[in-house]
């Protein structure tokens, strides 16, 4: 079942095209995260979800209610949408307790004081704040205060949740186990999460489907396994993990086999059903290069960093610069001649079409 539906959705201000004919579901229970750099549109299409926005043309239904639809002249008030939102900043009033805070929608809605202390009871056990009930937001640490603008968003028991880069201003191990803990809410919860995110790591470890975004339109949707090994373009393999670009050439291709020449004269052969032919650019992860003295390609090492569990180097073959990334058992020094093999790769156009 599809809990957010966008239909050709597009925002427009003045001449800006922020959100260009968009298309694309949240299911039911599904953590979906729309992933691109700053400016892509991305916080855009939430904010339309949200009503917070209008948008110019397009369709939004929120379950199977259409709550946003120009051509049907339909625009539900934010209030009347059932969804719960966690903004970057988290927007936590610092003159009200976690328990003010948190029941301060219900109070709106002028509910009555059982129905507010059973909900809120709910609510600050889901978080994990119970504890912290009566305290003030500057007695908080970052990770409870993003703790408490979800329990806001969660008391009013909503059928989707929106975030929008809500880890964005938590420190490196914050921002880590929180992944973690908001993957965990939203299994418990069932309530399906619209994520906003330009952190490709985020939405690789959260995610169930992401959206990889830019300049306004979705280029690729599927589960993160898919992304990261089969980008639909250049740009959705640049902008998930790390990759080396190597400019070649098509030689030979055969049986889903393709050789390609590459780094002043080397060939090899890889797995491209694609059919690309003649100048191409090849596409290699970090992971899928091995170095040592015996690989196929000569190659120096230029700089190698100790990241613990991993050796990251970048090493020179012909006039390119590659990032490799080993075992930390695989120690080599800056300046070792050695060689390279490369284990995977995927072809793109070239020039990118």
């Amino acid at each position: 079942m599809e809990k957010i539906r966008i239909l050709s959705l597009s925002k427009r201000y003045g001449k800006v095209l922020a959100v260009d004919s968009t298309s694309f579901s949240v299911r039911d229970k599904e953590f979906f995260s729309l992933l691109g750099p700053s400016g892509c549109g991305k916080s855009t299409i939430l904010r339309c979800v949200a009503g917070l926005e209008e948008p110019t043309a397009g369709k939004i239904y929120i379950g199977e209610t259409l709550v946003d639809s120009t051509s049907d002249h339909v625009n539900v008030s934010t209030e009347e949408r059932p969804i719960g939102m966690v903004f970057q900043n988290y927007a936590v009033w610092p003159h009200m307790t976690v328990h003010e805070n948190v029941a301060y929608p219900l109070k709106i809605k002028k509910m009555s004081k059982e129905v507010i202390r059973e909900k809120l009871d709910k609510a600050l056990h889901t978080v994990g704040l119970e504890r912290l009930a009566d305290r003030y937001p500057n007695q908080l640490s970052g990770g409870e205060q993003q703790r408490v603008a979800l329990a806001r968003a969660l008391i009013k028991e909503p059928e989707v949740l929106l975030l929008d880069e809500p880890l964005s201003n938590l420190d490196a191990k914050l921002r880590e186990q929180m992944r973690f803990e908001l993957k965990d809410l939203q299994r418990r919860t069932g309530i399906p999460i619209l994520y906003v995110t330009h952190d490709q790591a985020e939405a690789l470890a959260m995610s169930d489907r992401l959206a990889v975004m830019n300049a306004g339109r979705i280029l690729q949707v599927g589960d993160p396994a898919e992304i990261y090994a089969r980008p639909a373009d250049r740009f959705v393999a640049d902008f998930i993990g790390l990759m080396n670009f190597l400019p070649g050439r098509v030689m030979d291709r055969s049986s889903g086999t393709v050789t390609v020449e590459v780094l002043g004269g080397h060939r090899m052969t890889i797995a491209d059903p694609s059919g690309q032919e003649g100048e191409c650019t090849l596409a290699v992860r970090p992971e899928d290069i091995t170095v040592g003295r015996t690989g196929q390609i000569p190659c120096r090492v230029e700089v190698r960093n100790y990241l613990g569990n991993l050796i990251d180097y970048k090493v020179l073959a012909g006039e390119q610069t590659l990032r490799v990334q080993t075992p930390n058992t695989e120690i080599f020094e800056e300046g070792e001649e050695l060689g390279l093999t490369v284990h995977r790769a995927m072809l793109f156009s070239f020039p990118e079409r």
